[in-house]
């Protein structure tokens, strides 16, 4: 029972961290100033990396930008804490491999789920037909689903973390 309810929680609290660093306004200005080539999917109309985590509008966003990353950020973690959990009941004694594995592919579906709200959203803002919806659904799908697989470690070493110390004291 110590598996189920300990591996799944630290692994989405882990996918929190790339979601607070996105939401830093001075790392984004420095990611910008060093290779703008990041952004260049964001210009043509997919979200930028993963929904960031912030108090606050970055740039002068509206509110209503805030509140779909938030929505977003909550989309990956449940996704990411879900797929953690099935694959620990699937297999509770997982290599270290499996396990990182396991944790870095949580993190990528969650980063492509949460792509959805962040790209329909602004859809349905401007006005978009349903042809501009699939094409901004599937940018932002295929820009989540890069993005977490870039950023999927994060997850993956939480994971095997864990893994190690709870498969110890059981």
């Amino acid at each position: 029972m110590n598996l189920i309810r300990n591996i799944p929680a630290v692994t989405a609290a882990s996918a929190l961290l790339p979601c607070l660093l996105f939401g830093s306004a001075g790392f984004l200005t420095r990611l910008g100033a060093w290779s703008a080539w990041p952004m260049l999917p964001s210009a043509l109309g997919a979200p930028f990396a993963v929904p960031a985590l912030s108090v606050v509008p970055i740039g002068e966003q509206p509110w209503s930008a805030l509140t779909v990353e938030l929505v977003a950020v909550a989309v990956l973690v449940a996704v990411v804490w879900w797929w953690t959990a099935r694959s620990v009941r699937r297999r509770p004694d997982a290599s270290a491999g499996r396990a990182f594995f396991a944790g870095w592919a949580a993190f990528a579906l969650g980063a492509m789920a949460s792509g959805a709200p962040r790209a329909l959203v602004p859809a349905w803002e401007m006005g978009l037909g349903p042809i501009g919806w699939y094409a901004m659904l599937a940018g932002g799908l295929l820009t989540g689903l890069l993005w977490g697989s870039t950023l999927g470690w994060v997850c993956g070493v939480a994971r095997v973390a864990v893994r190690g110390r709870v498969a110890a004291t059981a």
